[in-house]
């Protein structure tokens, strides 16, 4: 047979002359004109041939490096239809081309930059490659002039291999960075104009993505329109018109959650029907098939949204029909087998819950769980990005399955079991997520949802009586970050044991915080990167994952664990409050619950039917906002009492706490056990919004010399509070060195007092405390207490207390999200956490300052000040819940002082006295206060809560 002869020159040279490929058409018929002259029918034959031919030559010349940079060169035609067996032949050209090609710099970097740029459509490529092919991009970067415009093109590539690497390994600062260089690169001279038009669209799709993930309603909307423009200038035949389409309904789907989300009501997004599946199939047809693959499973993505979002069983339908045409052009070796069959198996769930016979409701469901079960099972490990959305979409299906068998049935408990054990599997997968992100921002976005799943898998194991297992539930969503926070300064030790101080050494050396970024990038809440990138943290995470040390990244307490822990810390009970709401089925309504954990390890769920977050009080509370005031200036006389008339925040917070107390510290105080003669000390952990009330001060009847009275929680018992039980064990196994006790010879002690000047009392209150209780410790004031004084004697200290009388400041999801005020600057939660400073020997730490325990990055975060200092070394902390009165603090902080020093109680004993002293009508100033304070003891009024109930205590 003759072999037509081809001139590889010759095809390259009509390449270049074809212009941008924009259409299938186009595409197609320039495969066709490759093929042609290369005498094949397909490009997987024409590269074949090109592939052979080379063999053939002799290794090693000038001739046959060329020869492999030019085959490389025309794979960015060819690379659509061939399959993933060629990136074995696409490294071999590589190497002998870099070896023994042309030593041109352009000609060498244009080759490099390929190969690395192949790896955008290989298939079954995976971080590993994705990083081999970036190290290949900064080479080819390197190899041109500064001055070099070709150099726009190889930034172009790096940054999509980022957005590729952080979808395909999770990174979300991988995301981010790599959009600020697209953002950069968009108007690059490298892109002619319809280049530049489908890069906005890429980089406005990305971005919503981004906006969906910051739960950034605002931000959403704004980039709508933007992509609306982009679709309105593409022309019909583009061949990204399917996917712009799809972003564009998925966009629109985000935005109609997130106002659900704040309204209460998710509406229908408004988005215009779709062409129909023979047209989208006909305009897709031209493609090759791996691009035409990417393309259906696009526009399946898509329908699934509107359907969902429209109760529309329809169209979810024709995304079952696209998805099965996308996954007939694929391997099951490709990453977007799982991606799609994760969907598909969405897809049949919902149709299952939207419409049908019981009999097709069944069979959907069926067919559902099949597809979620063969994803799973490719997907492997929590090391996979979906992991922990696809368990969850898994074990609510089985879920539901059991739900409607027949109660008591085998089909039904096989169900319910399978759906408890994945769903904590699920759950552990959200502690790796969290592990791999960079910095405070990050890890919190991505474990936002952990709290919302932890909830639900906790409930289906109350309703199972499983109770060990909710408990493993509740904390595995619980305080992510500060569990990663504090993994991370244990990292390098665990990386030596392993003998891979390499990795130690590389983790260690990227270990500092970001800088503080200022005013306006503190309010923007722009993420910025923080110690060790999400890269190098996914190759630490699977070098400890693959040792012993994997119960110690994923894992949490046993029951056991949290017992052992409480015995440690001389307390009866760990409580776990989990709202009700409602069941996977329409008509299911499950109860709230006191989970509670006691000292012997034995654990007991306590059904509290009305403990929920729609409770009216607790509604109103949210609405009307937290009580107090923000402290001002040195008033010119003594403050007059206040009025006799609450305002509408005081009043929703004794609402507040009579529901408390009614619906939840009631009947759990008369169920936690108690020994002669004392009270019983619990630890709460309240889920989801139940962290903002102070439980604390819920009204209970208290009984008192045969008689009952009206009282408070922590009259009946000794109340803490802990973000989740890893963080429990954590401090309980931290060394005690006599927390509390003021009187021990040689503690160190720094207070600080109105480091702002326009805190008249706070100043007050710092030199009564430093005069009297810790007289050999260090005062700092105005123009003295510095974040860098401060933290200096933080990494001095041995034992030390630190009292801190200041301004604090909460802002929701900034890049510091709770900071102090202090002289010069600010002292923020993120720079406690992200650094690899703690302060081990740190005792006690008092935030006498406003909402130094409100989250800044949501209630299951448990993110706040006082938890950050507990993650930083504090035994002990002292935060508050709100703007908390000047006057009434100052006194509150003195007597707490007083009954460490003068009584020698713990923090938290010390901080229930003072606070039970407030309570007191018939109070009196203990010796030796200053006559400043004396005075105004007895304008103090019990009845007042703003003024004593914000306080909270956490750890020993």
């Amino acid at each position: 047979m003759t072999v037509r002869p081809y001139d590889l020159d010759a095809v390259l040279s009509e390449l270049q002359k074809t212009g941008p490929l924009t259409s299938g058409e186009e595409l197609a018929r320039v495969n066709a004109l490759v093929c042609d002259r290369l005498g094949r029918a397909t490009p997987a034959e024409a590269f074949e041939r090109l592939y052979t031919d080379w063999r053939a030559l002799r290794r090693g010349s000038a001739e046959s490096g060329l020869r492999a940079g030019q085959i490389l060169m025309l794979l960015t035609v060819l690379q659509f239809g061939l399959p993933s067996a060629t990136t074995r032949q696409r490294d071999e050209l590589l190497a002998e081309a870099r070896a023994h090609g042309p030593r041109d710099e352009r000609w060498q970097a244009a080759v490099a930059g390929i190969a690395g740029q192949s790896v955008l459509n290989q298939p079954t490529a995976g971080p590993a490659d994705l990083e081999q092919a970036l190290a290949r991009v900064e080479e080819a970067r390197a190899q041109l002039p500064p001055d070099s415009p070709e150099r726009d093109a190889y930034d172009l590539t790096h940054a999509h291999l980022r957005v590729l690497l952080a979808q395909y390994g999770g990174g979300e600062d991988e995301f981010d960075s790599a959009l600020d260089d697209l953002g950069r690169l968009v108007d690059t001279p490298a892109l002619d104009g319809m280049r530049r038009l489908e890069m906005a669209g890429q980089l406005a799709a990305f971005r919503t993505r981004q906006a969906a993930r910051r739960d950034d309603e605002a931000g959403l909307a704004a980039l709508i329109p933007e992509l609306e423009s982009v679709l309105a200038r593409l022309p019909p035949d583009h061949m990204d018109r399917v996917t712009f389409e799809s972003y564009l309904d998925a966009a629109r789907g985000s935005l109609a959650v997130l106002r659900g989300r704040r309204t209460g009501v998710v509406d229908d997004p408004g988005t215009p029907d779709a062409p129909p599946v023979e047209e989208v199939r006909r305009q897709l047809a031209p493609l090759p098939a791996g691009a035409r693959a990417d393309k259906l499973g696009e526009a399946a993505i898509g329908r699934t949204v509107r359907g969902l979002l429209t109760r529309c069983p329809e169209r979810v339908l024709e995304a079952v029909e696209l998805l099965g045409d996308a996954l007939d052009l694929i391997e099951p070796d490709d990453e977007r087998w799982i991606r799609y069959a994760c969907v598909l198996g969405n897809c049949h769930c919902a149709v299952a819950g939207m419409t049908g016979t019981l009999q097709q409701r069944g069979d959907h469901l069926d067919q559902g769980i099949s597809w979620l079960v063969h994803a799973r099972r490719l997907a492997g490990g929590p090391e996979y990005p979906l992991w922990g959305a696809l368990g969850m979409s898994l074990a609510m299906a089985y879920r539901i399955r059991g739900d409607v068998q027949p109660p008591g049935t085998r089909a039904a408990r096989l169900n319910h079991d399978r759906s408890r054990s994945v769903g904590l599997d699920a759950l552990r997968a959200a502690a790796w997520s969290v592990l791999l992100q960079s910095g405070t921002a990050h890890a919190a976005e991505t474990g936002r949802r952990a709290g919302e799943y932890a909830l639900d898998v906790a409930r289906w194991c109350l309703a199972d009586d499983a109770v060990e297992d909710a408990v493993g539930a509740l904390d595995a969503g619980r305080g992510l970050v500060l569990h990663a926070a504090t993994v991370a300064t244990t990292v390098p030790d665990m990386l030596t044991a392993l003998g891979r101080s390499d990795l130690a050494d590389e983790w260690r050396g990227t270990g500092s915080p970001a800088p503080e970024l200022g005013e306006d990038a503190v309010l923007t809440g722009g993420p910025a990167l923080s110690g060790p990138s999400s890269r190098l943290r996914r190759r630490v995470l699977e070098a400890l994952a693959a040792s012993p040390q994997r119960r110690r990244l994923l894992d949490v307490p046993s029951p056991a664990d949290i017992g052992a822990a409480l015995r440690a810390l001389s307390a009866t009970a760990l409580v776990y409050l989990l709202p009700g709401g409602e069941g996977l089925l329409h008509d299911q309504r499950l109860p709230g619950t006191a989970l509670m954990v006691h000292a012997d390890g034995s654990v007991r769920a306590l059904p509290l039917p009305g403990l929920t977050e729609d409770a009216e009080p607790l509604t109103r509370y949210r609405a009307v906002g937290a009580p107090g005031r923000d402290a001002g200036g040195p008033p010119a006389a003594p403050p007059p009492p206040e009025p006799d008339t609450a305002g509408p925040a005081r009043a929703a917070l004794e609402r507040l706490c009579d529901w408390a107390g009614q619906a939840v510290m009631e009947p759990l105080l008369g169920k936690v056990p108690r020994g002669y003669g004392t009270v019983p000390a619990v630890v709460l952990v309240p889920m989801a919004e139940l962290g903002m009330v102070p439980w604390h001060a819920a009204r209970v009847p208290v009984r008192h010399r045969l008689r009952t009275r009206p009282g408070h929680a922590c009259e009946q018992a000794r109340i803490s509070y802990v973000p989740s039980a890893r963080l429990l064990c954590e401090v309980a196994a931290r060394p005690g060195t006599g927390a509390g006790t003021g009187a021990r010879a040689g503690r160190q002690a720094l207070v600080v007092g109105n480091p702002t000047r326009d805190l008249h009392h706070a100043g007050e209150e710092a030199e009564a405390i430093h005069r009297t209780f810790h007289p050999d410790g260090e005062l700092l004031g105005p123009g003295t207490a510095t974040p860098a004084a401060v933290t200096g004697w933080l990494r001095r200290q041995r034992g030390g207390l630190l009292h801190l009388a200041c301004h604090g400041v909460v802002r929701q999801g900034a890049r510091h999200s709770t900071y102090l005020d202090l002289s010069g600057g600010r002292l923020a939660a993120e720079e406690l956490t992200e650094g690899t400073d703690r302060y081990r020997d740190l005792d006690l730490v008092v935030l006498a300052a406003c909402r130094t325990n409100v989250s800044g990055r949501g209630y299951d975060e448990a993110y706040s000040l006082a938890t950050a200092f507990l993650v930083a070394g504090a035994r002990s902390v002292v935060g508050s819940l709100w703007p908390v009165p000047d006057e009434a603090t100052s006194l509150l902080m003195y007597m707490t002082h007083h009954y460490m020093s003068r009584d020698g109680l713990p923090p938290g004993q010390a901080l229930r006295s003072a606070q039970l002293w407030m309570l007191d009508d018939r109070r009196q100033a203990p010796p030796g206060m200053p006559p400043r304070l004396a005075e105004r003891v007895p304008l103090v009024r019990s009845d007042d809560l703003t003024g004593w109930a914000g306080f909270t205590h956490l750890g020993r």
